[in-house]
């Protein structure tokens, strides 16, 4: 074991992975699947319960802009943050968010390298769905916990941070590997230790026409 959780596991989860995955449009369905749209949601529902104006939002891949769009459309008076790590797919973000783009700042980056751009207690609120695993494949699990205090430097005080991730991804999807259940509990673990855990609850759906489990997280910064 080199670097990360598993040697493997380097190569895969590069930004040409990504650039490679979203060569074209919406390859994981964000758009179009129910249940990714369930999923984005149950998130929107969790921020709407404990911050119902929040004025800045930081997302942490963003894919193509469809979990961003709904933010920005449900709140209308939040100035958004984007961060994605692929160029294919903010391209097609820039676009998707045209509406909105004179609230919404989307940027191509990798978070483990920009967040020291990121200015301190900013955010009200950052959504932080289904890329953890990645970074954890492919950085030390030191240097993981260290990149998500940073990360929680940049919010304010009783802040709000949400996650989605899928556990247990069957074999024969590439990041089943990264989303075996004591890794996702280890993230939890580690994301408890930083901030006051508020909710974790357990999904089971299906998604074309296979059953995936997922949970989603919420998090208060207390400074």
């Amino acid at each position: 074991m080199q670097g990360g959780f598993w040697t493997k596991a380097l190569d895969p989860w590069s930004i040409d992975y990504f650039e490679d995955k979203f060569a074209k449009p919406d390859p994981w369905k964000y758009f179009t699947s129910i249940y990714e749209r369930t999923k984005y949601q149950r998130q929107l529902d969790i921020i709407k319960d404990r911050n119902q104006n929040p004025q800045r939002i930081l997302e942490i891949g963003s894919a193509e802009g469809a979990q961003t769009l709904l933010l920005a459309a449900q709140f209308p008076e939040a100035n958004i943050t984007a961060i994605e790590i692929s160029s294919n797919a903010l391209g097609r973000a820039k676009n998707n968010l045209l509406q909105f783009a004179d609230r919404i700042e989307l940027i191509n980056a990798d978070i483990a390298e920009y967040e020291p751009c990121i200015e301190d207690s900013f955010y009200d609120v950052c959504i932080w769905s289904e890329s953890i695993y990645y970074l954890g494949a492919r950085l030390p699990l030191t240097t993981t916990y260290d990149l998500l205090a940073k990360v929680m430097d940049k919010l304010k005080d009783s802040a709000l941070l949400v996650m989605a991730n899928t556990v247990g991804l069957p074999e024969g999807i590439p990041e089943h590997v990264v989303t075996k259940r004591p890794i996702i509990d280890c993230y939890y673990s580690l994301m408890s230790s930083l901030a006051l855990p508020i909710l974790k609850s357990n999904y089971l759906e299906d998604k074309l026409g296979r059953t995936y489990e997922y949970q989603i997280w919420a998090f208060e910064l207390k400074l």
